[in-house]
C-alpha cells in the first residue's frame, strides 16, 4: 500500500496541473476575447471608412447636381435673353394662299429686307408681314426656288435686322439650335434642340417644327443666325434649315 507521503504528492501535482489547466483556459479566453475586440475594432473602422466614403460620394453627386442645375439655368437665361432681343424682328408672313414666317434680315437703304421660305410665298407678289402691334404690306423681290428661300422688301425699318452683317459659318453636330416662327398660326413660337446633322445644302436638328415655321430663322445660342428653317415633320423631332451661305447664291451679295 502506497504511504501517505506519495499520495499527498500526487494529491499536489493534481491540484497544480487543474489550475495550469485553469490558466491555460483562462489565457486562451483572454486571448481570444483580445483578438474579438481587435476584430471588433477593425470592423468598426472599416464601417467608419466605408461612411466617409459614402458621404464624399453623396457630397460629389451633390456637387455635380448644383452645376447640373446651374447650367440649365444659365442656358434657359440665356434662351430668354436670346428670344427676348430675336422675336422683335421675327414676323408672320401672309399670302392668299396661307401663311409662314419670316425675318428682319437686311436693311437696304431706308427699307427692310424680309428673308423667308420661298414656298411660302410662291405664286404671290404682294404679302402682309405682320407682327403683334403692327402690319405692313410686302412685296416679293427676289425668289430661289432651288435653295428655297425669298425675300420680301418692306417699306421702313420696322425690325432691327438680324443678318445686316451676312455670316457664312455653319454649325457643329451637337450644337444648339433655337428656332422662332409661327407654326400653326401660333406667332411668336420658340423650340430648342441640338443639331443632327450638317451638310452643305442643310442642316438637320431634333428641335420642333411645324406648318407655318418654315421662313423663321434658326439660332444658335451665340446669337448668330444658323438658317432658315425650310420644314418639319409635326409631332416628330426631325427639322431642316437652309445654311444661311445659301443665301448668298443669289438672293444677296455676300
Amino acid at each position: 500500500m502506497p504511504s501517505r507521503s506519495w499520495a499527498g504528492g500526487v494529491a499536489t501535482w493534481a491540484a497544480l496541473v487543474v489550475a495550469l489547466s485553469a490558466l491555460a483556459l483562462s489565457t486562451a479566453t483572454w486571448l481570444d476575447g483580445r483578438s474579438d475586440r481587435a476584430d471588433l475594432r477593425a470592423a468598426v473602422t472599416r464601417l467608419e471608412d466605408g461612411t466617409v466614403e459614402v458621404e464624399q460620394r453623396v457630397d460629389a453627386v451633390e456637387r455635380a447636381q448644383a452645376a447640373l442645375t446651374g447650367r440649365v439655368q444659365k442656358q434657359a437665361q440665356g434662351t430668354e435673353r436670346l428670344a427676348a432681343r430675336v422675336l422683335p424682328s421675327v414676323f408672320t408672313i401672309e399670302t392668299s394662299y396661307g401663311e409662314g414666317s419670316g425675318f428682319a434680315a437686311w436693311r437696304l437703304g431706308a427699307d427692310t429686307v424680309i428673308l423667308t421660305a420661298n414656298h411660302v410665298v410662291e405664286g404671290s407678289d404682294e404679302v402682309t408681314v405682320r407682327r403683334k402691334g403692327g402690319s405692313w404690306d410686302g412685296r416679293v423681290i427676289g425668289a430661289d426656288k432651288t435653295n428655297d428661300l425669298a425675300t420680301v422688301l418692306v417699306s421702313g425699318h420696322i425690325a432691327r435686322p438680324l443678318w445686316q452683317t451676312p455670316t457664312r459659318t455653319l454649325p457643329n453636330v451637337g450644337d444648339t439650335l433655337v428656332l422662332f416662327g409661327s407654326p400653326l398660326g401660333f406667332e411668336g413660337t420658340v423650340t430648342k434642340g441640338i443639331v443632327s446633322r450638317v451638310t452643305y445644302r442643310e442642316i438637320q436638328t431634333d428641335a420642333p417644327a411645324n406648318p407655318g415655321n418654315s421662313g423663321g430663322p434658326a439660332m444658335t445660342e451665340a446669337g448668330e443666325v444658323a438658317g432658315v428653317i425650310v420644314s418639319g415633320f409635326e409631332g416628330r423631332d426631325i427639322s431642316f434649315a437652309v445654311p444661311m451661305r445659301r443665301v448668298c447664291v443669289s438672293l444677296r451679295s455676300c
